[in-house]
């Protein structure tokens, strides 16, 4: 039988270290990804993951899931705090290895497609650190406007409008690449 975020929730803060796990097992890779995202540091993202689901176990009256699911709240508790790590520490976040379409042919074009990404990259690493969150939250983990802006702390039009000039930029600095060839294939 299958249990809600709500009841393993409440076993967990009981001392039910299955109910636990099964939090962590479910929503531990979107927060990890997101938080690798904001850090681009394998040891930092671990840390902010632990981070994320202690203050779930610590305090679970924070969680309100009439409000947001529990991944929305984890990765909101991610950014603060990576928020406060720079905040405490003075760095700024580093840019996201964001992954392009994939479709293999041969050397040549594995060396194009890998060459691609590579920009890709590059154009995401150009992008302002609120607009590069914004597009990874709803291009690649797929949340609703709503979370995003939730997670953000913003209005949802404020969230549309850096998602359109995130994209726009994000156009301008691709353009270079695109050739009849990627067309076809669906890639930038």
């Amino acid at each position: 039988m299958s249990r809600t975020d709500a009841e393993l929730i409440t076993r967990a803060t009981g001392g039910d270290l299955t109910a636990f796990q099964l939090l962590y097992e479910r929503h531990w890779n979107a927060v990890y990804r997101f938080a690798w995202l904001l850090t681009n540091s394998i040891p930092d993202a671990k840390d902010i993951t632990q981070e994320c689901f202690l203050a779930l176990i610590r305090k679970p009256a924070a969680f309100d899931p009439t409000r947001a699911q529990l991944r929305t709240w984890l990765i909101a508790i991610a950014r603060n705090q990576h928020l406060q790590r720079r905040r405490n520490s003075g760095r700024q976040a580093n840019p996201a290895d964001l992954e392009t379409c994939v479709t293999p042919l041969g050397l040549e074009e594995e060396l194009i497609r890998l060459e691609r990404a590579d920009a890709v990259r590059r154009a995401v690493r150009a992008l302002a650190p609120l607009q590069r969150e914004a597009l990874y939250l709803f291009e690649f983990e797929g949340h609703s406007l709503a979370d995003i802006a939730a997670i953000m702390e913003i209005e949802p039009n404020a969230l549309k409008a850096r998602l359109y000039r995130a994209r726009e930029q994000l156009r301008g600095l691709l353009e270079p690449l695109r050739s009849p060839e990627s067309h076809k294939r669906g890639c930038t």
